[in-house]
């Protein structure tokens, strides 16, 4: 069963004294550094895992959070949009599409994360995406910000919809996902037509790799398969681990992580 309390405290935090950025900041680098994203469960079971009535959030609670198994996004964002929630955070779930391997965006909003209105700012909290990505809230603004060594942007497109975009150090802009800000529901991930996790003539798309991420200390580490891509102080690498042993090693390290003892 959902529970606030104990959701602290696998974060290692207290109640913020009141909803705002910096309390946001704690909440989001504390869970994408503790909870990993780890698809795993699903690729085992056969099942995508982007439809809404696979996914009990009260019944998978302990897996998730209680146990630091961590999940796909829709368990990680829609757990987190429910801490927000209790916690008097004015937020809501959103839908982006995922760039793809051939530079386009999906036909699909099959990425769920989280806005948070303070004001008129509104700030995207994403704590389900693979990655790699940002390890804190980042406000939708075109300018320019850095964190921990990589810088991100938010403009808007040629479509009117935010695009987010990711520069590691020496590297070029990348976009990750673009989103509308349109308050979903969780239940808007369903199959078939319309639903936000399927193109347009309602196929569901359905991830094929096993996906693994942490944030750390200083960047992140994020296995898809044998891929293993290192964010350090924003210098990024990518390299094959053909070894098993390395597999293993890595695997541990992203989904066993020393989330504790990181600073903040």
């Amino acid at each position: 069963m959902f529970d606030p309390a104990a959701y602290l405290a696998t974060l290692g935090l207290a109640a913020p004294e009141r909803p705002d950025p910096a309390a946001l900041r704690r909440l989001h680098l504390e869970h994408v550094r503790r909870l990993p994203y780890d698809n795993a469960h699903w690729i085992g079971s056969g099942r995508a895992g982007l439809v809404a009535a696979d996914i009990d959030l009260d019944a998978s609670f302990d897996r998730i959070v209680r146990d630091r198994r961590g999940g796909n996004c829709l368990e990680l964002a829609g757990s987190f949009h429910r801490l927000l929630g209790a916690l008097g955070f004015d937020a809501h779930l959103l839908g982006a599409a995922l760039r793809e391997p051939d530079g386009r965006f999906s036909t699909a909003d099959a990425h769920m994360l989280v806005g948070v209105r303070f004001g008129a700012d509104l700030w995207l909290a994403d704590v389900g995406f693979a990655g790699p990505g940002f390890i804190e809230p980042l406000r939708v603004a075109p300018e320019e910000v850095e964190q921990y060594g990589v810088a991100y942007r938010v403009p808007v497109d040629a479509t009117g919809r935010y695009v987010v975009e990711r520069r590691p150090k020496g590297g070029a802009w990348q976009p990750l996902y673009r989103f509308a800000d349109r308050p979903r529901r969780f239940a808007d991930w369903y199959a078939g037509v319309g639903g936000a996790g399927c193109t347009p003539d309602g196929r569901l798309l359905e991830p094929t790799s096993v996906m693994r991420s942490r944030a750390t200390g200083n960047g992140q580490r994020v296995l898809v398969g044998r891929l293993l891509t290192t964010v350090e102080d924003g210098a990024q690498s990518t390299r094959v681990l053909v070894a098993a042993a390395d597999l293993a090693a890595a695997v541990h390290e992203i989904t066993e992580g020393a989330g504790d003892d990181v600073p903040a």
